[in-house]
């Protein structure tokens, strides 16, 4: 422990220069027959340098949509007629810089990733659990619209529930707009003052909506090793490059999160629309609870399955 402790610090000690001057000549295309793009050069968590298709410098202007609108009342019209006039709105990053649009597309990565991570985990307990629940409180089995496949845009379905859908679109948005102009890298950080007078360092990272109740970003540094705890004690920029550098790891550590459970929860709808039965079905032994493994049979005892 104390031999990785100095390691760390020697590591973290050349981070004092930029990293982009450090990881010059470093970095490796992940796929070997692909260059990697200059605009990923390893300041982002969990920057794998991978983007084949260059999305964030080919629709950097964002994507162009005509709408025709009614002079009077603003709204928009289907087709073109003499009464209306033309407006367009822009989809995307809406920029020149390759960097504001590496940004926008980050922000939109780590939200989707965030969903992503709830649907994944959300679409097999709805179809694991419904039934008990139903069966419980005494309510209509809502999932036999779909046999038994969670509601879905392939499944079907989604009239079913589209208050709570409703209701859920209302929270997002309400959110969005909040932090709208919230962009990693664009968004004002560094040394500020508060309306009391006291000197703060404010930060942002990206999807930073301020809502962490368990406490999880700071997780990492909270159980730093002894050697690591007596240099940050003994030296305040070593113990603000190391808060950096393990936010910078639970940073890395949600996105590759949430870049497999949107690839799960994509598998999971493509599956079901082609199968035509429950994912659970499918692969049982992945959404098996371990207990009922070790005892086959006991949680259909309960008479709740």
């Amino acid at each position: 422990m104390v031999a990785s402790s100095l390691l760390r610090h020697s590591a973290l000690a050349a981070r004092a220069a930029p990293a982009t001057m450090q990881q010059a000549g470093k970095l490796e295309a992940p796929i070997p027959w692909l260059p990697r793009p200059d605009y990923l050069d390893g300041t982002l968590a969990a920057d794998a340098g991978f983007d084949p298709l260059k999305f964030a410098e080919k629709y950097r202007e964002g994507i162009k949509i005509n709408v025709w609108l009614n002079p009077e009342t603003g709204l928009p019209f289907s087709t073109a007629t003499s009464a209306c006039k033309p407006n367009t709105i822009t989809l995307g990053p809406s920029t020149s810089s390759t960097k504001r649009s590496l940004a926008w597309m980050r922000e939109a990565e780590i939200k989707h990733a965030r969903l992503a991570m709830l649907a994944a985990a959300g679409w097999p307990l709805a179809e694991l659990w419904h039934g008990a629940f139903s069966n419980l409180l005494g309510m209509p089995f809502a999932l036999e619209v779909t046999q038994g496949r969670s509601l879905s845009v392939l499944n079907g379905g989604l009239g079913e529930v589209w208050p709570f859908l409703l209701l859920v679109a209302i929270g997002t948005s309400a959110i969005e707009c909040r932090t709208l102009d919230q962009v990693h890298g664009l968004t004002a950080t560094g040394k500020t003052m508060r309306s009391d007078g006291q000197v703060v360092m404010k930060s942002y990272v990206p999807g930073d909506c301020g809502f962490d109740p368990l406490g999880l970003y700071n997780w990492f540094g909270a159980n730093m090793g002894v050697m690591d705890k007596m240099y940050a004690d003994n030296d305040p920029g070593y113990a603000l490059r190391l808060a950096e550098y393990h936010r910078k790891e639970m940073e890395t550590a949600e996105l590759k999160n949430g870049r497999l459970a949107m690839l799960a929860i994509t598998g999971y709808a493509f599956q079901e629309a082609l199968y035509g039965t429950p994912v659970v079905d499918q692969t049982p032994l992945f959404f098996t609870f371990f207990g009922d493994v070790l005892a086959p049979g006991a949680l259909q005892s309960l008479g709740l399955f």
